[in-house]
Parts: C-alpha cells; structure tokens; sequence
C-alpha cells in the first residue's frame, strides 16, 4: 500500500512558514520592550579561561608598517568561499531587530547584485522605511524585502543565494535549530536550477551556490561579568550582554557549523557583547551647515539606517542615548577568538554610555560593516572573532578595515 506523504509535506512547510514568522520579529515590538527591566531575573554567568589575543584597533593602525600577510583561516583545500561584490552575487539576511536590516543595507551599499532580507509581512512598511535611500526615500535597485509568508520566493532565493547573513539583536533570544536547519537545507540549497544572467550558477565551492553563512554570536568567555553587569541589564538596560544566555549560544555555534558542514559551505562567527547605535548621525547638521568641510565634520554616514527614524523608534528621553553613540562611537576594534571582555564594575555607566571608552559594546554599524567585509576574505572563513568599540567620530577607511583584518588574522 502506497502512502501518501503529501499531507505531512504541508504540514511540514507549514511549520518552517510560523518559525520563519516568528524568527523575523517585528524591529518596533523589538524596542518597544528592550529598555523595560525583564520580569525574571537572569543572572547565571559563565567563566572560561581568557586568551591573550593582539587587539586590532581602528584609532591606532600605523598605514606605512602594514605589510603584514594575512593567512588563510580556513583549514580546508576546497575552492576560495570568497564572494566578492558582483553583479551576479546573491547575499541573503535573516534574523530579527535592527541589525539584519542595517546588514542588509550594507551588503546592498557595498555593490552585491542582490541584497534580500526576511520579513513579517505585518512590518513591510517599518523595514522599508529603514531601507530607503534617504536621498530618494526608495529602495535600492539591488534591495529585496522577502515576505516570511512568500515561500517560494525564499526557496528560490536560497537556491541562488552564495551567502547568508545570520542576526538577532535581542540579548535573549537564540535561532531555533530548525530554522536554521530549514534555511541551510543541503535539498534547498544545492539546488542550482536556478542561474544567473549569465548562465552561470555562481557555483564556485563544489557543488552548491552557498559559499558563506556569516553568524553573529556573543562574547561567550564570561571575562567582565557578575553581579554588576546583570544589575545593569535589570535597572538600566534590558539588551545588555550579561553573559546569562551562553549556553544557548554556544549550542547555536555548534548547531551553524554543523549545518555548514552538511552543505559544504564555510562559516564566520562574529561576537558582540550590548549591541548600541546603528543609525546615520545627525542629516540636519550635515545638511544645514556651512562649507562642505564643516558637513564633513557632523559625520552624517547614510549607509546605516536612517537616524530620524531609528533615533524616533528606540528613544527613551528626551535625548536618544542611541543618537549619542552613534556621534561618538564610529571606531571599531576585531579580536580573534572568544576574548573580549565586559564591563566588569563599570557596568552601571556602560549600559547606556555613549563616550566609547567601554569594554563589552558593540555597535551595530561596526559588526555589520565586519560580517558584509568577512565576506571579502579567505582569512575569516572558519573562524570567530569579536566587534568591539573605539572612540572616534569617523568611520574606518577601506584601508584601515583591511589592515584591521590583516593584523587580526595574521600569524602572532
């Protein structure tokens, strides 16, 4: 007797839709409850032994004695995972907040054929208004928003794409396995059906399109935690990093790598520790001042999201602290492996500071701009590293983030 295995096919798929759904949460109900204390108390830590590890600082790069070789992080003798911005490059963003957004934003920005990005279709019109070119207030040519609820354009894109971007700004919140067994799917995405305008397949690592998968994870050593920083995250804070999830982390580690593996695709683990800013700076100063040099100088980087927008959505005073940060905090520091530490008994000031000098920040536009560039390199493939910050009000230069991968990956 034959059985007919379509009814289970459907419910299956139906299922993969709801986690999808419920994956790519809402970046406003995000917000809307990220700065309220949680109703329990998370405390637990956890404590591993700490690395010594050369920091590589953006304020502090000497550009004449580079000339460090970067050595090649992965393992393996496949062919390069590189993908290169192209016209036929494909790059695909899950994951819930404001991070997968501005990720997406970026890979557009920095020139790849496609840059598509996951999205409950309740939320279509907050994420478009976060994605719009300022200048024009449309999209991107290059710029897809996918509906969760569009399953075969996901499917078809999964097929195609040559990397995916992995995020969630939510301190607590981890990608449950079978999302991300559904989205790394060897059936999904080994299927090269589906070519470029070419007539290529973008298939340049064995058999399959997907190259990369570029996961944001957290500083999981446990360095600069404690009793301080959990009482931050209740009183100041509630997306403070308090180390209180970590073993959920490290299974969703394993869990990505594991998945790579099946599919024949390399992977990059990015760490952050309380994810701040993300936003363009101040338009109106850029816009309103004088000469092109005082512009200059108000630091306005419309690559990230749009400010009167975000600053509007996560303010909580009369000033937005997120505002503040992103003025202030434009540095960027990479270390490799799990070793950047929290902010111990500063933790009080540091959950809302804005003046860079803490450990244990990130910002949102410094670990986006290091997972859309990781894409870049042989060097990031297979490993992990973390974001952390830097006082200064300018973004890094193309130079400097080479020279900062150079020195991060380079033989000690």
């Amino acid at each position: 007797m034959t059985t007919n295995t379509r009814p289970r096919r459907i419910t299956a798929a139906l299922r993969n839709v709801s986690l999808l759904l419920l994956l790519c949460e809402s970046p406003q109900q995000h917000f809307a409850n990220a700065f309220s204390p949680p109703a329990t108390t998370l405390v637990s830590t956890l404590s591993r032994s700490s690395r010594t590890q050369r920091i590589c600082s953006s304020s502090s790069l000497n550009m004449a004695s580079s000339t460090t070789t970067a050595a090649a992080a992965s393992t393996t003798t496949k062919t390069s995972s590189i993908v290169l911005p192209s016209e036929s490059s494909i790059v695909g963003t899950v994951g819930s907040g404001y991070l997968p957004i501005l990720l997406a934003k970026l890979a557009s920005h920095r020139g790849h054929g496609k840059s598509w990005i996951l999205c409950p279709d309740a939320d279509a019109n907050v994420m478009n208004q976060l994605l719009e070119e300022q200048s024009t207030t449309l999209l991107p040519e290059n710029l897809e928003i996918v509906l969760a609820s569009n399953t075969p354009r996901i499917t078809e894109l999964l097929s195609q794409s040559n990397a995916l971007f992995i995020a969630t700004d939510d301190a607590e919140r981890v990608m449950d396995p079978n999302v991300i067994n559904y989205l790394l799917d060897p059936t999904m995405v080994n299927n090269n059906n589906n070519s470029n305008n070419n007539g290529d397949t973008n298939n340049n690592n064995g058999n399959i399109n997907m190259k990369r998968i570029v996961a944001m994870s957290r500083n999981l050593n446990g360095s600069g935690m404690g009793f301080f920083v959990s009482a931050s995250k209740r009183a100041a804070n509630a997306q403070v990093w308090d180390n209180s999830n970590a073993e959920a982390l490290a299974a969703y580690e394993t869990n990505i790598k594991e998945a790579c593996s099946k599919i024949g695709a390399d992977w990059t683990i990015v760490r952050a520790g309380t994810l701040k800013g993300g936003a363009s700076g101040d338009r109106t100063a850029a816009t309103t001042s004088s000469t092109d040099a005082d512009a200059a100088n108000n630091y306005y980087y419309p690559q990230y999201l749009p400010g009167e927008i975000y600053y509007d959505m996560t303010k909580s005073d009369i000033i937005s602290w997120q505002f503040l940060f992103d003025i202030n905090v434009r540095g960027v520091k990479l270390q490799k492996g799990d070793v950047l530490p929290g902010p111990g008994m500063k933790a009080v000031f540091a959950a809302i500071g804005s003046d860079g000098s803490y450990d244990g920040d990130t910002s949102r536009a410094g670990i986006a701009e290091a997972m859309v560039r990781s894409l870049e390199m042989d060097m990031t493939a297979n490993v992990d590293f973390g974001v952390g910050t830097e006082k200064s009000r300018r973004v890094p230069s193309e130079e400097e983030w080479m020279t900062m991968f150079q020195q991060c990956f380079s033989s000690v």
